[in-house]
């Protein structure tokens, strides 16, 4: 397990004396999609969401200072197995607005059902995989630190 990651130049929030920060945590270790997502949030986190390009990057970076298997990287993407045409969403409920798309998405629009990150031509790409596949993956979390009760 290597180190989390901060992403306190990229999302802070503030008041007087609380200080909020997201990190990335990558873990080598392959599972599916769900078993990922329960591993991160028995953390107090979530699978990464890449919702703009800023955290894109902050991803990118994390993952080319590990080695990406060439299968790809969970990420917080997925789609309901429920209807046709779904739009595809944030582990949040958030709906995908910035998006990175890897030129053969959709690879089988009818069983994948989960994103991952993979590694193309030099660029982080999204891809829908089975959420079956067993993979690494990268969980996002929040860090508080209440300035008040580490002065008082």
């Amino acid at each position: 397990m290597t180190p989390f990651i901060p992403l306190s130049l990229l999302l802070e929030e503030e008041s007087l004396f609380k200080h909020e920060y997201e990190y990335l945590q990558f873990y080598k270790e392959r599972k599916s999609w769900i078993d990922a997502l329960e591993h991160c949030q028995r953390e107090a986190s979530d699978l990464a969401q890449i919702t703009d390009p800023k955290v894109q990057n902050i991803v990118n970076s994390t993952l080319k200072k590990n080695e990406v298997l060439p299968d790809g990287v969970w990420i917080g993407l997925e789609r309901s197995i429920f209807g046709f045409n779904v739009s595809w969403q944030w582990t949040s409920g958030t709906h995908v607005k910035h998006n990175r798309w890897h030129s053969t998405f959709p690879v089988d629009s009818l069983n994948n059902h989960c994103g991952k990150i993979i590694l193309a031509n030099s660029d982080f790409m999204w891809l829908d995989a089975n959420c079956h596949d067993k993979l690494p993956f990268i969980c996002q979390g929040k860090l508080l630190f209440d300035l008040k009760a580490d002065l008082g």
